[in-house]
């Protein structure tokens, strides 16, 4: 039977005066099972005095790429639980009052009746080994409650917690002797931990004292290298403190950013260029990055210029990038980049060739393998025609009014292509071979008066060897792919003459020159050596670019005396 509740009796005097163990710092608020205190309270700064010993580094560092600056993400993650309730020995457990009473339950809550009727009230008591609060009232209390300036926490049974506990999702460290509630740094067993003053567990990244921690998803705090979100850490061994800065470990040095997130590749500072490999390492000697080689100091500085290495000269360019090849000087130096054109293109006047004559001859109709893509009396003749029909002033000369009103479908520009050059890295070998490479994926290709490709638009002689020196390395200014279009301008005698490449006599031909032909004692036609007499070109209408004997269509008188060799 459910007896009354012991409010509606008179306390017995003696009792009262052996129970009343209400707290002076409890306030009144405290005995009806107060709520949880806020977990988003500011957290404050903890003593790392006892800090656990440092953890060697691990022998091969990491190596993502670094990101920018943390940003604390807590979680809800839970840690391992502790074992369970130690035997409480606080003089805040109250009496032992185990077999003085029974449980008692009514619409209220439970409470607990002595023999005699009366019960205890506003104070702790122990029961059967664990540690239970009545409130003013008698009642046993749940959820948090303060008493004597600390927090504790009452399970829903009504016995206090020890060790980690959850509420809702967040997990609290409660002393294992007395149930008070952990705030700053503890450690447990061999893990630290931080709680906010809130008691809530810390996870993520946290800020004291100007410094940064990472906690993991189970609270433990983080030492040593320590991977968030595909950027890795540097955490004190002794005391979690994550490191910024030049960071040596044994003979390695590291770089980790303002953000503390590792850094790795290409890495400046103070104008002084480093590399920090994947694993975050700052490298010496010798780097390779894509196609290019680099050279660093023992310091980690990169060199520029010239550097004698292991007993031989070696030349780098501003970037840091070594030529594999460095022509003798006096020679053209191969380059990593063709020089820009700007806005240079042409308009097709009378002569005019190229690639662009023969887009319109074709827009228009005038156009055939047999055509020399050439601004002559028929070619004006079809775009004065055009002209009258599209309201443009009949001048017969393609300018850019007059190309925008055609719609080729192709850019005003389209006269500037110019291959890509292999890296400054490339040494002669691999250079000739990017030459003859270029030009032999464009065998097939139609020929095309003036044309300097692409292959859907077909090259002359000059053209093909022009853009296979570009694909080499090779930019012998001011010859260029808008010059070689004009009228008068001979490409193949300007690269013959040209004062930045070598020449050898014919007898002495190697792979990768150009041989020169002349018409009566003038350069006419160039082509590529390929050795044992043969040669890769393209030399007039109706015949690709292809490889032939080198004398196919030309006497051995024709031959120039002389070849060019690009690489000396």
């Amino acid at each position: 039977m459910t007896l009354p509740h012991p409010r509606h009796r008179r306390r017995a005097a003696t009792l009262l005066a052996v129970l009343a163990l209400a707290l002076s710092a409890t306030p009144a608020v405290a005995d009806e099972a107060s709520p949880a205190p806020s977990a988003s309270a500011t957290a404050s700064a903890g003593s790392d005095a006892a800090s656990p010993e440092p953890t060697p580094p691990p022998a091969d560092a990491p190596g993502p790429e670094p990101a920018e600056a943390p940003t604390p993400e807590p979680t809800a993650d839970a840690p391992a639980p502790a074992p369970g309730a130690v035997e409480a020995v606080d003089p805040l457990d109250g009496p032992d009052l185990t077999g003085a009473g029974t449980w008692q339950q009514d619409s209220r809550g439970w409470w607990y009746r002595l023999a005699d009727g009366t019960y205890p009230a506003s104070t702790w008591a122990t029961i059967n080994g664990s540690v239970y609060r009545f409130d003013r009232s008698g009642y046993m209390s749940t959820g948090w409650v303060q008493d004597d300036g600390s927090w504790f926490y009452l399970l829903p049974t009504g016995q206090r917690a020890h060790g980690w506990t959850s509420d809702r999702g967040t997990w609290f460290y409660l002393d294992p002797a007395n149930g008070r509630m952990a705030t700053s740094w503890q450690q447990v067993g061999e893990s630290w931990y931080y709680l906010h003053s809130s008691g809530a567990m810390a996870t993520g990244w946290l800020q004291l004292d100007g410094s940064w921690y990472y906690l993991g998803s189970t609270g433990q705090r983080a030492h040593g290298w320590t991977s968030v979100k595909g950027s890795w850490f540097y955490l004190d061994p002794a005391n979690g403190r994550m490191a910024t800065g030049w960071l040596r470990l044994g003979e390695t040095w590291y770089y980790l950013r303002p953000s503390g997130a590792m850094a790795t590749g290409w890495f400046t500072q103070v104008g002084v260029w480093y590399y920090l490999r994947s694993s975050g390492a700052m490298a010496t000697g010798w780097v390779k990055d894509g196609s290019s080689w680099y050279y660093m100091e023992a310091s980690g500085v990169m060199v520029t210029g010239q550097k004698v290495i292991n007993g031989q000269p070696e030349q780098f360019a501003a970037n840091g990038v070594w030529y594999g090849y460095h022509a003798p000087a006096g020679y053209l130096q191969p380059t990593d980049h063709i020089t820009s054109l700007g806005y240079a293109t042409n308009d097709l006047t009378w002569g005019m060739n190229g690639i662009k004559v023969r887009i319109v001859q074709q827009r228009l109709g005038i156009w055939s393998s047999g055509t020399l893509a050439s601004v002559d009396a028929t070619f004006q003749s079809a775009v004065r025609n055009f002209q009258a029909r599209a309201g443009l002033p009949q001048t017969g000369v393609v300018d850019r009014a007059t190309w925008d009103a055609l719609g080729t479908g192709y850019s005003w520009w389209v006269d500037q292509y110019q291959a890509t050059p292999v890296s400054l890295s490339a040494t002669r070998s691999e250079r000739i071979e990017a030459m003859i490479g270029y030009a032999w994926t464009q065998i097939g290709s139609s020929y095309t008066w003036g044309g300097a490709g692409s292959y859907s638009f077909g090259f002359d002689c000059s053209g093909l060897v022009l853009q296979s020196l570009y694909t080499a390395g090779m930019d012998p200014q001011p010859i260029d792919v808008i010059r070689h279009a004009w009228p008068s301008y001979r490409t193949s005698q300007e690269l013959y003459a040209y004062s930045g490449f070598q020449h050898v006599p014919f007898n002495q031909r190697q792979r990768g020159d150009l041989i020169f032909y002349t018409t009566n004692g003038v350069v006419t036609h160039v082509s590529i050596y390929l050795g044992d007499d043969m040669v890769v070109h393209t030399d007039w209408m109706g015949r690709p670019a292809r490889m032939d004997h080198i004398t196919a269509g030309y006497s051995w008188s024709r031959i120039a005396p002389t070849v060019v060799r690009p690489f000396p």
